[in-house]
């Protein structure tokens, strides 16, 4: 019998927020905190954490998740320092992918960038390329 209860295919419905999490995206590996991952309430990753979305998991155990590894990147860092590094990815795949996720403030984000600069993502991109953008956006904990 197994100390603790387990929902979604041996993910714990809920653990320390310091617990590390590997994740195998795309056939790439990337680890880190459950709070990292759902400080945003409500989003794939919450869902997923808590037992409400099943899960896949690969050979090693990392939990599993078909999406391009490549834009995956830019969003765990925004989810683990609330700046966004968007170099070497296409801001409508980024946008997309932050949809897909369910994270909110970061749709808000690039919704507003586009918006201000009132250009394409690639001239968008080009010229933020050196520098990041922060979200300044408050969010409940």
């Amino acid at each position: 019998m197994a100390a603790a209860a387990t929902a979604a295919e041996g993910v714990p419905s809920r653990g320390p927020p310091g617990e590390v999490i590997h994740l195998n995206v795309g056939g790439k590996r990337f680890s880190t905190s459950r709070q990292t991952l759902t400080w945003i309430p409500d989003s794939f990753f919450s869902s997923l954490l808590s037992g409400r979305i099943s899960t896949l998991k690969d050979e090693t155990g990392a939990i599993f998740i078909d999406r391009d590894p490549t834009v995956f990147a830019p969003i765990l860092n925004f989810l683990r320092t609330k700046e966004l590094d968007p170099r070497g990815v296409h801001g409508s795949s980024l946008l997309h992918e932050a949809q897909f996720y369910g994270l909110t403030p970061l749709v808000l984000l690039l919704q507003f960038v586009a918006c201000s600069f009132e250009r394409s993502w690639i001239d968008l991109l080009v010229e933020t390329s050196s520098s990041m953008v922060t979200c300044r956006h408050q969010c409940s904990q």
